[in-house]
């Protein structure tokens, strides 16, 4: 006779969970954020045409719209890529918010500081 414990489910890894909150506070909250507020200072332009074209429709209702639709389908491409692959959906995410906030922000303080 043999006893095991019963099987797991596993869920994500704390690493990944990290990266999906950097994910989302960064290329989620904080580019939609500093683009807004960028948006509304003069001087100051969006260099997507695509982005630039839907600001100026409903900016803030558009944009939360892409984001989310962005975060679902990369979300959905996790869970069908396998480990150790899919740590690259949240990590390209992650870096990709820090860099565009940082640079977003940096556009904002040279407009108001200039």
């Amino acid at each position: 006779m043999n006893w095991r414990q019963p099987a797991r489910l596993a869920g994500p890894s704390n690493t990944a969970v990290a990266l999906w909150a950097v994910a989302v506070a960064f290329f989620g909250v904080g580019d939609l954020v500093t683009t807004l507020v960028g948006y509304s200072i003069t001087g100051v332009t969006e260099l997507s045409p695509v982005v630039k074209l839907l600001l100026e429709q409903r900016a803030m209702l558009v944009l939360t719209g892409l984001k989310a639709a962005v975060f679902v389908g990369f979300f959905a491409i996790w869970k069908w890529i396998s480990w150790p692959y899919s740590i690259g959906i949240p990590l390209g995410l992650a870096l990709l918010g820090v860099a565009v906030t940082a640079w977003n922000t940096g556009i904002i303080l040279t407009a108001v500081l200039a």
